[in-house]
C-alpha cells in the first residue's frame, strides 16, 4: 500500500515522512522542490530502509494536481493513506493582499487540498483508505489577520464534514487535525502567545491514529479550550480583541 504525503518538504510534512517512514510505509511525497524531495528520499532510504517516490509539483499553478497524482499513483501498490499537511500563510493576510497573493493562497490551501481528495477517492474507497485534512485554529473564529489563510482552512471543515457525511466509515475514513502553533521556520523567531510544538511530535500522534475511525482533533490538545473560549466570547469583547 502506498501512503500520500502533499507538503512533505514542510515542517509537519518532513516529520510525517520521518514518522512513517520509520513504520514501513511505502510513501509518495509531494512538494514545489525537487532538490528537498531529492534529499528526504536518499535520506529515509538510507536511515529507513524505505521505499519513497517523489513528485515535483507546484500547487500554486497546477489546474489539476489530482491528474499528476493519478498518474505517478498508476505505477504504485494502491493508494491506502492520503495526508495533506499542505499550506502557507503570509504575515501582510490583513486585507492589503492583491488579486494574484489571494489566488496564490487560495491555490494552494483550499484548490489543491479539494481537487486532490476528488481526484483520489475512487483509489481511497477501493481500499477503505484514510483522508487526513489540517486545518488550524486561526478558523475558529474570523479576525483581522490572516484573512484569506483562516478562510482556506474553515472551508476544510466543511470539507471535513461533507467527506463524513458522503461516505460511511466502513469505505472511507476522514480525519481533521486543527493546529496550533508549530515550531517550523515560519514561526521561528516570532512571539507567540503559547509556546509552538514540534512537528515530529504531531507526526507521531497522527500516525499512531491513522487506522482509528473517522474523527477531528485539536493538536496541542489545549487548543480545543481555547477554541471553545473564543467561540463563547461575546461578539463586542471578541471584537476588541485586535491583534
Amino acid at each position: 500500500m502506498t501512503t500520500l504525503i502533499v507538503g512533505a518538504s514542510s515542517g509537519l510534512g518532513r516529520a510525517l515522512a520521518a514518522e512513517l517512514a520509520g513504520r514501513g510505509h511505502e510513501l509518495l511525497l509531494v512538494s514545489s522542490d525537487a532538490r528537498d524531495l531529492d534529499a528526504i528520499a536518499a535520506d529515509l532510504t538510507l536511515r529507513c530502509a524505505a521505499r519513497v517516490h517523489v513528485l515535483a509539483l507546484e500547487l500554486a499553478h497546477e489546474a489539476d494536481p489530482g491528474a499528476r497524482l493519478s498518474q505517478v499513483l498508476d505505477a504504485l501498490p494502491a493508494l491506502d493513506a492520503l495526508l495533506l499537511p499542505v499550506g502557507l500563510s503570509r504575515t501582510d493576510d490583513d486585507f492589503r493582499l492583491d488579486a494574484a497573493r489571494i489566488g496564490q493562497l487560495l491555490a494552494i490551501n483550499l484548490h489543491a487540498p479539494l481537487a486532490i481528495v476528488h481526484a483520489l477517492l475512487p483509489r481511497l474507497r477501493a481500499n477503505r483508505g484514510v483522508v487526513v485534512l489540517f486545518g488550524s485554529v486561526a478558523a475558529v473564529r474570523g479576525r483581522g489577520r490572516n484573512v484569506v489563510y483562516a478562510g482556506a482552512k474553515r472551508a476544510l471543515e466543511s470539507l471535513y464534514e461533507s467527506l463524513r457525511q458522503r461516505h460511511a466509515t466502513r469505505d472511507l475514513r476522514v480525519q481533521l487535525y486543527r493546529l496550533g502553533f508549530l515550531a517550523t521556520n515560519l514561526t521561528h523567531g516570532t512571539a507567540l502567545p503559547i509556546a509552538a510544538t514540534d512537528p515530529a511530535r504531531i507526526a507521531r500522534i497522527v500516525a499512531a491514529r491513522l487506522t482509528r475511525g473517522s474523527a477531528g482533533w485539536y493538536l496541542p490538545r489545549r487548543f480545543a479550550l481555547i477554541a471553545l473560549i473564543v467561540r463563547c466570547l461575546p461578539w463586542p469583547l471578541y471584537r476588541r480583541m485586535r491583534e
